[in-house]
Order: C-alpha cells, then structure tokens, then sequence
C-alpha cells in the first residue's frame, strides 16, 4: 500500500468535528509542508478581495483560532479587507503569493505569523466556492516547485473526506430533530382519535395504520343520543355517527389537515339541517383558507337512528361504503358528492337507507383498496368486497381477516399510503 493512500485512507477515518478537522487537514499535509501554518478564509458572502479567518493552526501545530464555525453562521469572524488579503482570494485558480517585506506588516499578514510566501487553494463546496485554504512560510521559495494542479485535488479530495462526515452528522442531528417533531404531532393526532366510546346497539372494530409517523387519514366515532332531534324515541338503542376522511397525500402535511378537520368539525352546533350533510357543509366551508391549501379531503360520513332504523350517508369523493346483509354486498355512495377542500360553497346531501339487525356495514380508506403488491399490483376493491361477503359475523374477526389479508398482498404491515379500516354491526 502506496505511502500516499494510507494518508488518504487514515484521513476517510475521520469523524470528529470542524474545530477537529483543520487540525487533521495541518497534520495531514504536514508531510508535504513542514514547518507551514493553515488557514482557512471564508470568501462567501463577503466583499470581492475580502475575507474572515475562520480557522488557524500556527507552523508548531498549535490551534490559534478554532474552526468552530467554518460558515461565519453563528459568530462575527475576523475580517480582512488589505491588499494581501485581495492577492489571496481575488482570483479562481490556485496560486502561490509571494508577501513583500513590505506587505509582512499588514493585518492578514501579522495574523498568518508574516509569511514570506503563501499557497492558496480554492475549496468546492456543493459546487460553489466558499474558502480559500493558505499555507503560510517564512521561506520565500517554500512553494515554488509546487504542482498547483495537483495540489488542487490533493486539497480538495481531503477536505471532502474530511467534510462529509461532518455533514452527514449535522444531517442526522436535523433529521432527528424534525422526526421527534412529527412524533410529537403523531402524539396530538392519536389524542383526538376516539377512545373507544360505548354506543348500545354498535359492536365496532377499527385498524389505523399511518404510512409515515403521522397519517393523513381520520376517523370520528361519537354517541349522538344526546344530540338526537326532539322525535327521536329513546329505547332502540344509541342515534350514532362515524366520519372516516383521507387528506391528499400523507405524513405530516396531512396529519395537520386531518388534525385541522377534527377541530373544525369540533366547533360545529348541529344547527346546519339534517346529518350528517349539515356537519360536512360546515366543516367544507371552514376548511377553507385564505391561501390555497394545497390538499382536499375525501370523506364517508354516517349518522344511524336506530328508532327509525334509517342511516344517512353521504361520500365526499371518498371510497364507498359496504352494506352486509345475509352474505350479500352492497356498495353505497360511490362518490357520488366531491371532495371537500374543492368548492366552498358546495351543499353537501344525504343518501338513506334501512338498516336491520345483523347488518355490517365497512368503511374504509384507498390505502387498503390500492395496497400494492412488489408487482405493483392493487389489492383492488373488488378482493375486499369478496373478503366482507364472505367473512365473519364478529366485527373483530372481520377487521381481523382484511388487514391480513391486506398486509399479505403489500408483504408489509405498514402500506406505502396510510390504511384505515372501520367495520360496524348493528346489534339492536
């Protein structure tokens, strides 16, 4: 092994941080320059023939000012504006500076300890040109048998093994900052689902599982007995009702349109005519913003009297619903109204039919009816009408039977959309 490549190899080891590694790049190049001092010069936004000393180690090795913040983000570093300072760094190509006695005087000069001569390297950075690496002598001719070339890509090659490191650290500082951010809305989302709310005469069961951390997809169930009309006759069991919804597009941008529905539909008064197309008009028209959001939302919306043993439903763009009863399949609004987040003043109507005991009905979203398989082929909705026709009596069982079904096809129990699976059974 090549002398050469071992002091490249021993510097792809490094793994510490910026003040860290213009002390490694002084080390490193120590075997070409002895006796040299470095330091790098920040040219990015600064004036044309200007710099700041972003790092200096002196000709014995020794840390004059640490490499702490190479981007000038955080401090106000040394500013030079002389003459020296414009011979280094106003111009694009490596170059070799020769410093006057006269010139030893100047301010950059008594900082880089009055070098007779000057090596300057340009530095690339995410295709940019940021810094100048100089290496200071006090021998005049130190650098004048130097490959500048050559020189260029030993630097440059350096740096970039010793830079990436450090990038990829800060990225995983970044990126574990915002994934405990979108945990935290994740934690809020799953506090506004619902906890398991007794409703006499529903047996229910439900699967929600987000793509990402948080989800896009949305779920309401709620006792509505309180909120019956005045000719609701008490004794058949709860007046209920049950919203599923699927915001565009999923993670957090989604979460927080899932999450901004829920508390909208929460400041509604049931005063907007009959439900659940009144709670869904409200909820469209303050779903609105004074920008573009940028997203709709798809929604299945029921609302059950069991003294009449009516269900109002509508579908806004959303996936239909599935009606079981003595084995047979039946599928309700198919889209049959638009996505909400698309007109502000659309006036949303109900659908009705009877339901009888017994009776199941499956709401869903398109992250379990378009689950792929590694071929890219869909679950499809007709497989999970057939699984409902076919499947257990017991809500549980039923939810059950799909998601494997479903985690089967996709090879995965986490989907490439977010899944939302909500089976009821009318039980009085």
């Amino acid at each position: 092994m090549s002398s050469s490549f071992e002091r490249i190899l021993a510097l792809s080891a490094f793994d510490g941080d910026s003040r860290a590694a213009l002390r490694a790049m002084h080390a490193h190049f120590a075997v070409d320059f002895p006796g040299c001092s470095l330091a790098l010069l920040l040219i990015r936004g600064q004036k044309p023939g200007s710099c700041r000393l972003a790092g200096l180690i002196g000709p014995d090795a020794t840390e004059h000012v640490a490499n702490v913040d190479p981007n000038g983000e955080h401090s106000e570093l040394p500013l030079f504006e002389d003459a020296l300072a414009c011979r280094i760094v106003d111009n694009v190509a490596p170059h070799v500076v020769a410093v006057a006695t006269t010139e030893r005087a100047l301010p950059l000069a008594q900082a880089l300890f009055a070098p007779a001569a000057i090596l300057a390297m340009p530095l690339a950075n995410a295709g940019r040109h940021t810094h100048w690496l100089a290496f200071g002598s006090t021998l005049a001719h130190r650098f004048d048998n130097c490959d500048l070339e050559r020189m260029l890509l030993h630097v440059n090659l350096a740096a970039s093994l010793i830079v990436r490191p450090i990038a990829l650290r800060a990225l995983a500082r970044e990126t574990e900052r915002q994934r405990l951010e979108i945990e935290n809305l994740a934690d809020i989302q799953r506090l506004l689902l619902p906890d398991n709310p007794q409703i006499q005469g529903l047996e229910y069961a439900v699967h929600w599982q987000p793509a990402a951390t948080a989800a896009g997809d949305y779920y309401e169930m709620s006792r509505l007995t309180d909120f019956a009309p005045p000719d609701f006759v008490l004794g058949h069991g709860d007046m209920w009702g049950v919203i599923v919804g699927d915001v565009s597009g999923h993670g957090a941008a989604a979460a927080m349109e899932a999450v901004q529905f829920d508390a909208i539909l929460r400041t509604y008064t049931g005063n907007g005519g009959p439900q659940p197309a009144g709670a869904a008009t409200y909820a469209n028209r303050y779903f609105f913003s004074r920008r573009n959001r940028g997203h709709f939302m798809t929604v299945l919306a029921l609302v059950y009297r069991p003294d009449t043993r009516i269900l109002s439903y509508l579908s806004a763009g959303h996936p239909p619903l599935l009606h079981r009863r003595d084995g047979k399949v039946w599928l309700l609004g198919e889209s049959d109204q638009i996505p909400m987040g698309v007109l502000r003043d659309y006036e949303y109507r109900n659908n009705e039919t009877a339901l009888a005991h017994g009776d199941m009905l499956v709401l869903y979203t398109d992250g379990l009816s378009e689950a792929r398989d590694r071929d890219g082929h869909m679950f499809g909705t007709d497989r999970l009408r057939d699984l409902v026709a076919s499947g257990p009596d017991a809500p549980q069982a039923l939810r059950d039977c799909i998601v494997a079904a479903v985690q089967a096809h996709q090879e995965n129990p986490i989907g490439s959309d977010d899944q939302t699976l909500v089976v009821l059974r009318i039980s009085a």
